[in-house]
């Protein structure tokens, strides 16, 4: 299925987001889908002030409308609508491997630097960059693989609301910070999928 397919279905709301979709082959003569992938939104275990949880999700826009020069946020978890968005849904086995990929959109997380403070942007997958090379460790940690006392941190005092939900979308910006059992709740990740 096509991704404008499988995106029209889901405005149909013939499937959901989490259906896996079949990576389709480069050239007409491969036409068979080669392989699933298995998306997945990566959540902050700490709900701190959103019911509904904080995503990893792309700054500025919603689903398949969203922006990607804006870099990433974390915003109200959408899989309270019974599926997963096209900017929050990463490739569960790419995740796994260290590559933080929005499969729609065909973009990586990326950091700004690898240091202290910077922010979390995007940017085109490129498995040679330290600056998108991340791993989600046991204790639920989201660390630069270069630098693993670096943790994607959700920002503890800035929260903007949203627009046009309601009960209203909240907010936050990410930045790389220490690791820090202080800062557990706001560095701490986990995987869902439906």
């Amino acid at each position: 299925m096509t991704k404008s397919i499988h995106t029209s279905l889901i405005t149909l709301g013939l499937v959901t987001a989490t259906a896996t979709m079949p990576v389709m082959a480069a050239t007409a003569q491969e036409a068979e889908p080669v392989a699933e992938q298995k998306l997945v939104e990566v959540r902050l275990v700490d709900t701190i002030d959103e019911d509904r949880g904080y995503c990893l999700d792309i700054a500025g826009g919603k689903g398949a409308n969203a922006p990607l020069d804006k870099g990433m946020q974390a915003h109200t978890c959408y899989d309270y609508t019974g599926g997963l968005l096209e900017d929050q849904s990463f490739d569960e086995a790419l995740l796994k491997a260290g590559q933080f990929k929005i499969v729609y959109f065909d973009i990586c997380m990326t950091a700004s630097a690898v240091e202290t403070d910077a922010s979390i942007e995007l940017a085109s997958c490129d498995n040679s960059l330290d600056t998108q090379q991340f791993s989600l460790e046991e204790n639920g940690n989201l660390v630069m693989k270069s630098k693993p006392e670096l943790c994607v941190t959700v920002n503890a005092t800035e929260k903007r609301e949203g627009r046009g939900a309601k009960p209203v979308h909240v907010m936050r910006p990410l930045s790389l910070q220490a690791c820090s059992e202080d800062n557990a709740k706001y560095q701490t990740w986990s995987l869902f999928s439906f």
